[in-house]
Formats: structure tokens, C-alpha cells, sequence
């Protein structure tokens, strides 16, 4: 998951499949599934139910902790108030919120499997046993939320043989949740990854004997065969092409038979049904591996005729003579770096997208299958899953070019859940090995979701990282509980509003053996290190939960432009595609926020000039070729007075590899100046320095993969020099600003930042962490903006969220010393601190008292807590 490969073992990672992840999108029909979500996906409008473990005849609601009923705390501060009712919906996503028969509710809790927690010998009685445990720790812990996949090859040993008895009773593991007045989430699957049904290598759970039945329902590699999830091609995990009907009619068949022993709780404790999960094609390559079946490249020449209209269409932009659809083959082999690759972007790109259509044409019909069923809004939310994250590995070697989460392709079908592992390599003990990726995505995911909710903010995480498997050999990686408790903090201080941790308590595997995740809760029943953590969290949201639903990020301005058309790999340059939109854009991000800053993120493809036009300075990473319509959404930004700082290249082509007027206009007229030549950086790190104008001082400064040289001579003031060798001195422009009758705007020929988002963010040096800082601020200064909220020291970050009722601060400690952080509030109207008011300071996570302090000194002095090493604080602001 990190850029420089410089630690041993990556290597073997590479060729291991990670259970999670999915992306997915098409150009022209975006806006026109993302409308037809709001009515079929998300559920906004309603029907009565009763609340947990209630008749659901009389629409009560019981208590599930976590602000899930109106009332007072402790302190005597309101919750919340039912806002619904008998007669409204039972549930639904509104103003933000997340309302259950009318009440806002955060929901916090777990991954169960019923399945996994049983007794090695399917023992009735002790199994239900070892449910309840777990149930009572979870609440224990302050968490209101149970979910869980319900496995088909569990329940379907055979061939007509159908077992929901005794320690496969799913509907009595859901009967001891709602008597618990917990929430349930039901996963049914058909396909639930989970390294299910033997650990590690096994991707569940479509029946073995239905596999080996039907060869023909079964997805083909490139060169025909049969194609295995397996790193050691295991056969038994062959898997099933998503559209063939022998299939949908077996998935048709055990949703019938998996929805009805929780049927019964629709309207009450069940609160969401998630359809399948990780549909990205099985983490499998998409250029050569999965899915050249033929109902999927039927699929595929049918997408592609829709989406052009003509073959005449087609061959223009392939530049091709194909007779017809039927003759159009699919690429077979991975996008390659030469420059003869441009032209086959086009080709390469379409059989991503015609990926993510089918992805989404099998939710669809998955969808219809639960509706029928009568699973639908306002009874229950319909949610999807995916991680946004590519398999990373060093070189070229496999598994990289998989479907990546799309928002407008998932949220079309439901609110698109998401994954956060940002802990995953046992070759490094750093705390985390991609440290933005719950900040970047959280964000993302809360503007991708707008289209399942209409425009407000809401993010659910269908799996915070509870730990993590073995692999072979290489054994666990070090998930200390400090990394749980920085995934929190930087997903619920980003804006998430509802999640479970995946898995909560270890178990067993179907063959008997451990499922040992590391877990908050141990297998035998006792509780893990990471157990304090879940709780002390789980208490504080039981506490201020309601009030974070309503809270707002104090949101600088300043945005970064998230492309999501380049989530496809293409061909002919230097960037890998993957690794910059789902690793270098939380990079950036990461490098902003270290500076203070707190960014959006929005996508090129759902924002127009106007709604770019509210930030004051836009970062966009630019691999040269860009999509007329983000470059003229670009010139259209700068020409209306907003900064841009445009990286890496400066977009002289479309996304077809040829210039288009848009692209020429972003190349010469608002990044003018001609090219110079370019430089690899060929050692191991991937890494060196150029000269820098930074506070008045001319500096080294490091950046990572390539620079790209341009000339002196046109109207550019350069401000990042080649360091050329052996003493130096300043070479060819690197970095440039034009600020003229078109704008103002800034160029970057390199990438300066990736080493925020890999594990060694943790080692960087003061001196480089200092520069940074003061780089990313002058680059924000060009547009007036200064941080609202930061952290003063260099190891520390720190940003707010406020609500009518008080304003959170979020602090990180990323040392291994516990340290008094001392956070600066410069910005007293955006974070809501009036001067002349009181306000009781307290560590919400501690629940320790710092005292009052008026808000003139706040805005003076700012505010300090303590925080232990490598962890995190929560400090509320309440006024009275």
C-alpha cells in the first residue's frame, strides 16, 4: 500500500489477494443513476416500525445507546428528539442524520460472525452462549450496532440440503441482538469475501458443490480458463461470472431462503441490508483476469454499442476499422509505458468502465431480487461496500489494476459503505501504512454520497479495521491499538457518522481453523488490547454521538480536485493510475492537513465552476491527459478569480491521448510554459531534491518519482529549480506561478508529497516536516487562505467540527511520546468562538476537566491537551 518499495516482502504481498475493495463508474450516465438512487437506494420517505426488540405494532423505539434516543446527558445537554414517529419512516437519511423511527442515531459497533463465534462442534446451546457474550461486550463498550454476513455455503452444504438450525440459527442470532435493543445491519452476500471459508486465500461463499456443477457459470481469464480467486490457483476458489443466469437464479433462490429468518425484524431492529459486497471483480486483474466469460464480453460489446451509437463512432476514437460490435476484442494484457500505448486509451479505459457498468447491472438486479422480497426503503437502507484502496506492490508485478469504489456507480444502487485498512504490511512497524487514507476518504465518500441521500453530509464505514489476518509466512501485521485509535479520530473527526469494526471477535473458520484477527474481543471470549480503545470511544459517542450527527467540519478553503476518471490504468505515461488517484490524492491531502489546512474533496465529474468557485484554492493532480470537461471546469475556475495549483504536468491532452481546445488552453495559456525534459529518480527510494524558494529562503527540497523541467521565457515567475550535480546550483524550472489578465495560478512538475500518506510519515524528519508545512501554507497564502485550526508542533495535527450545542477539536499525537499539543484557533468566526463567552473545556475521550477559558483567550492562546504517544484527543468547547 506504499508508493517506494523498499521494504522485503512486499514482493510476496503483492501476489496475496486483501479482503476488501471496489470502484466502478461510467461517463455519460452518472447523473442519471445517481437520481434514481435517491428514491430506490438510500429511502427517504416512510412507513411506521417499532424500535429494537418493540411490537411492531406500536412504533417504540427502544434504547440502543449511542445517541439513539432523545433525552439529556449527564451534563444535561438535549440529545435529540424524535422527529418521527408512528406513521413516518422507520428509517431513513436526512439533514445529515442517520434517523430510526424518527430518533438520530450514531451507529457504532461490530463485525459479529454468528458463524465464526460457535462451538467447534456446533454445539446449540454453548454457541448461543458465545453470542450473547459477545453481544453483552459489545454493548459493554458502548456500541449500538451489530452486522453480519450470512454465508450461503453455511447454510447450503448440498445440493437441496438447507440448514438454519442449532448453531447456524441466524434468525436467533438476530432474535439476541434486538432483545438487546441493538441495530442490525444483514449482509446476505451472495458473495461476502471475509477469507471465508478456510482464512487466508478463500473468497466466500458461493457453495463448492454449486461451483463444481456449473463450469459453465464460472469467470475465464484472458486465455479462456477457468479463473481462480487463489494465489495458489486453488480450484474450489473458482468463482461465478456476475450476469450469468444460472447463477442469478441460485442467488434468486438463497435470498428467498437467507432474508426469511430475519424477516420478522424488518421495521424494527434491522435497520439496513447491504447488497453483496466488494463487487470489484474479485480483486482480480482486470487486464487479463476476470471477467472474459462470455456473458461478460457480451455485456461488454452491448456497453460499448450503448455508449457509442455506431462502430463509426468507435473506430474514430480507437483509431480501428472493426466491422461491428461483436468483432471489438477486450484488451488482454495490462496497459504498457510506451508512448504507442497512448492510442489505445480509449480501448483500455472503456474496459475498466464496462467493468464497473456490469458491477453495477448485478447490484441492480441483486436490488430487485431484496425489493421483491419486500427489503426495501423505508424499511430498511440499502447499502454497498467497497474499499477505495489499490493492491500496491513494487514494480509491475500483479493485482493492481482491479475495479476500484466508484461513488457514482455504486451509490446508484445505495449508500456506497466504506473500508478503512489503513494498517496491512507486517514489512514495517509503523503505526500506519497509509495514514490519510480514513481523512481522504472519508471525505470522498461523504461527496460521492449525496447522490444515494441528496445534498447533505453523511459517511458510513461498512469496516474500520479491527485488526487483521495472518498471512502465510509473514504472519500478522503489528495492528497496534493506538492505529485503531487514530482510524477513529481521523475518520469520525473527518465527518463520519456511523461505522462497525471488522471483525470484533475471532473465531473459526468453517474447517475448524482460527480466524485469529486480532480482535477487540479474543475467540475464547476474553477482550484484547484493542478493547479500551472500542470503549472509550464507544462511551464518548454514546455521550456527545447525536451531537456529532448535527456537527459541521470547519472546512478550510481549500479543495482538492479529485478526478475520478483516472481511476482507470492507461497507457504511455509515467504515472501509475491506481496508486495516484487512491494513494497520492490521500497524499495530498495528508501534506495539506500536516500544514493545518482542512481540504475538501470533490470530484471533477459532480461539481460545476460555481460550486468550485466557493473554495479559494484548488489542488489537482494532473497526469497530462485530462478529460475537455475537467479543463474547461479548470479554466473556468481560475478565470473566475480561484487559485489553482496544478501537479505534475500541465494537461495538454484529452483523455484520448489528443489535444482538444480545452486542453490547449490549459496547457499554453494558463500553464505556458514549453516542456524541458524530465528526470526519474533511479535509486531505491524513488526520491531527490530540488531547489526551492520557501519564506524567503532558497532551499533542497525532496520529491518523489520524477521531476519535469520546463523553460524560462515565457511570463512565469519560477519559484522550484532542477538541482543539478555536483553543487546544486538551479537548473531548469520545476515549479513556476502566472498570475496575469487569466488568473492566478501555480505549476508543480513533481510529486512533493507522497510521503505523507506511506508508514514512514511517521519517521520523517523535523527539518523535512518543517519545510513541507511552510511549502503547503505559501501555496495557500496565494489565495489569502491561512488555517482556520493546527496544531503547533510537527508531530501533531489538530482540526475542528462544531455544533450549536459546542465545537470539538480533534487532536493526533504522531511521536512516541506522550505530549501537551497545543492547538492555535486563528480563525474564531469559522470555528464559531465568540470572544466575549465562557466556555467549559473538557478531554471527551478522558472525560478530563481542562477548566473554563473565554474565548479571547482561546483565540490568543489556543487551547492545550495532553496526549498519549502515537494516540489522540477529543477536546469539546461548550459555551455557558
Amino acid at each position: 500500500m506504499r508508493p517506494p518499495a523498499r521494504d522485503l516482502g512486499l514482493a510476496l504481498l503483492a501476489l496475496l489477494p486483501l479482503a476488501c475493495g471496489d470502484d466502478g463508474g461510467a461517463s455519460s450516465a452518472t447523473t442519471s443513476g445517481a437520481s434514481e438512487a435517491t428514491t430506490s437506494g438510500a429511502g427517504t420517505s416512510g412507513s411506521s416500525g417499532a424500535g429494537p426488540g418493540g411490537d411492531p405494532s406500536s412504533g417504540a423505539s427502544a434504547s440502543a445507546g449511542t445517541g439513539s434516543t432523545g433525552g439529556t446527558t449527564s451534563a444535561g445537554e438535549t440529545t435529540g428528539e424524535t422527529t418521527g414517529g408512528p406513521g413516518g419512516p422507520h428509517v431513513e437519511i436526512v439533514d445529515g442524520e442517520l434517523r430510526i423511527d424518527g430518533v438520530p442515531t450514531f451507529l457504532y459497533g461490530g463485525e459479529l460472525h454468528y458463524f465464526r463465534v460457535r462451538d467447534p462442534d456446533f454445539d446449540a446451546a454453548k454457541t448461543e452462549a458465545m453470542w450473547a457474550e459477545s453481544l453483552d461486550l459489545m454493548q459493554a463498550a458502548g456500541m449500538n450496532l451489530v452486522t453480519t454476513y450470512v454465508p450461503w455455503d453455511f447454510h447450503n452444504p448440498a445440493d437441496g440440503v438447507w440448514d438454519f438450525s442449532g448453531a447456524r440459527d441466524v434468525g436467533r442470532f438476530v432474535d439476541l441482538a434486538c432483545e438487546r435493543g441493538m441495530y442490525v445491519v444483514y449482509k446476505p452476500g451472495p458473495l461476502i469475501t471475509a477469507e471465508w471459508p478456510r482464512g487466508f486465500g478463500t473468497f466466500g461463499a458461493i457453495p463448492e458443490w454449486w461451483k463444481e456443477a456449473h463450469p459453465e457459470a464460472l469467470v475465464r481469464a484472458a486465455d479462456g480458463a477457468l479463473w481462480t480467486y487463489s494465489p495458489t490457483n486453488d480450484p474450489s476458489q473458482r468463482q461465478p461470472s456476475f450476469l450469468h443466469p444460472t447463477y442469478l437464479a441460485a442467488v434468486e433462490e438463497w435470498y428467498a431462503k437467507a432474508m426469511e429468518p430475519a424477516q420478522a425484524h424488518l421495521g424494527g431492529c434491522i435497520v439496513a441490508v447491504q447488497i453483496d459486497n466488494e463487487t470489484n471483480l474479485y480483486w482480480g486483474d482486470r487486464y487479463g483476469g476476470v471477467d472474459y466469460s462470455e456473458v461478460a464480453l457480451d455485456f461488454y460489446r452491448a456497453w460499448l454499442e450503448k455508449k457509442y451509437g455506431s462502430i463509426a463512432a468507435l473506430n474514430a476514437r480507437y483509431g480501428t476499422n472493426h466491422a461491428s460490435f461483436d468483432a471489438v476484442e477486450p484488451p488482454k494484457q495490462k496497459p504498457g509505458s510506451g508512448l504507442s500505448e497512448r492510442a489505445k486509451n480509449a480501448w483500455y479505459a472503456d474496459w475498466y468502465w464496462a467493468g464497473q457498468a456490469q458491477s453495477e447491472e448485478y447490484l441492480g438486479r441483486l436490488q430487485a431480487m431484496l425489493v421483491a422480497l419486500g427489503w426495501a426503503p423505508p424499511e430498511v437502507l440499502h447499502f454497498t461496500n467497497d474499499s477505495p484502496f489499490p493492491l500496491l506492490a513494487p514494480g509491475d508485478l500483479p493485482l493492481r489494476n482491479i475495479l476500484l469504489h466508484d461513488g457514482p456507480t455504486k451509490n446508484a444502487i445505495g449508500l456506497g459503505g466504506m473500508d478503512l485498512y489503513p494498517k496491512q504490511f507486517t514489512t514495517n512497524d509503523h503505526l500506519l501504512d497509509q495514514p490519510f487514507q480514513p481523512d481522504y476518504f472519508t471525505r470522498l465518500y461523504d461527496h460521492y454520497g449525496d447522490l444515494a441521500t441528496g445534498p447533505q453530509g453523511y459517511t458510513y464505514a461498512a469496516e474500520i479495521q479491527g485488526g487483521f489476518y495472518k498471512y502465510p509466512v509473514l504472519g500478522h501485521p503489528n495492528v497496534r491499538p493506538e492505529a485503531t485509535d487514530q482510524t477513529l479520530a481521523r475518520s469520525i473527526g473527518r465527518g463520519l457518522k456511523g461505522g462497525a469494526f471488522y471483525v470484533i471477535r475471532d473465531g473459526l473458520n468453517l474447517d475448524g481453523s482460527a480466524y485469529d484477527y486480532l480482535a477487540a474481543i479474543k475467540a475464547d471470549g476474553s477482550t484484547g488490547p484493542r478493547y479500551p480503545v472500542v470503549k472509550r470511544w464507544g462511551e464518548m459517542l454514546a455521550e456527545h454521538g447525536q451531537d456529532l450527527l448535527r456537527a459541521e467540519e470547519v472546512v478550510d478553503a481549500v479543495a482538492i480536485l479529485n478526478e475520478g476518471r483516472h481511476a482507470a490504468p492507461q497507457g504511455g505515461l509515467l504515472e501509475d493510475m491506481q496508486r495516484l488517484y487512491a494513494i497520492e490524492n490521500p497524499a495530498l491531502f495528508g501534506w495539506l492537513a500536516h500544514a493545518g489546512l482542512n481540504p475538501a474533496v470533490v470530484d471533477a465529474r459532480l461539481v460545476d465552476a460555481a460550486a468550485l468557485a466557493k473554495y479559494k484554492v484548488v489542488f489537482f493532480q494532473n497526469p497530462d491527459f485530462v478529460a475537455p470537461e475537467t479543463a474547461e471546469l479548470l479554466a473556468d475556475y481560475v478565470d473566475g478569480g480561484g487559485v489553482l495549483v496544478n501537479l505534475l504536468w500541465p494537461g495538454r491532452f484529452a483523455d484520448d491521448w489528443k489535444a482538444s481546445p480545452a486542453t490547449d488552453h490549459l496547457s499554453q495559456v494558463l500553464f505556458p510554459a514549453p516542456e524541458d525534459g524530465y528526470w526519474i529518480w533511479p535509486n531505491a527510494s524513488r526520491s531527490g531534491d530540488f531547489n526551492l524558494d520557501l519564506a524567503g529562503e532558497h532551499v533542497p527540497y525532496e520529491s518523489y518519482w520524477y521531476v519535469s523541467f520546463w523553460q524560462e521565457g515565457a511570463p512565469i515567475e519560477p519559484f522550484a529549480w532542477e538541482r543539478t550535480q555536483p553543487f546544486g546550483d538551479d537548473g531548469s524550472v520545476v515549479g513556476y506561478l502566472v498570475d496575469d489578465a487569466d488568473g492566478k495560478r501555480a505549476f508543480i512538475g513533481a510529486n512533493v508529497f507522497t510521503r505523507y500518506n506511506q508508514d514512514d510519515y511517521f519517521a520523517l524528519s523535523d527539518a523535512l516536516l518543517a519545510d513541507g508545512r511552510a511549502f503547503a501554507r505559501q501555496l495557500a497564502a496565494l489565495g489569502g487562505v491561512t488555517p482556520a485550526v493546527s496544531a503547533e508542533g510537527l508531530h501533531h495535527l489538530a482540526w475542528a467540527r462544531r455544533s450549536d450545542a459546542r465545537i470539538y477539536l480533534f487532536v493526533l499525537n504522531d511521536s512516541d511520546a506522550t505530549a501537551d499539543v497545543s492547538v492555535r484557533i486563528d480563525d474564531g468566526d469559522a470555528v464559531g468562538i465568540d470572544p466575549g463567552a465562557s466556555y467549559a473545556v473538557r478531554e471527551l475521550l478522558g472525560g478530563v476537566d481542562l477548566g473554563s477559558k473565554d474565548g479571547a483567550a482561546i483565540l490568543s492562546g489556543g487551547v492545550k491537551v495532553k496526549v498519549p504517544a502515537w494516540s489522540s484527543a477529543v477536546v469539546g468547547l461548550t459555551p455557558g
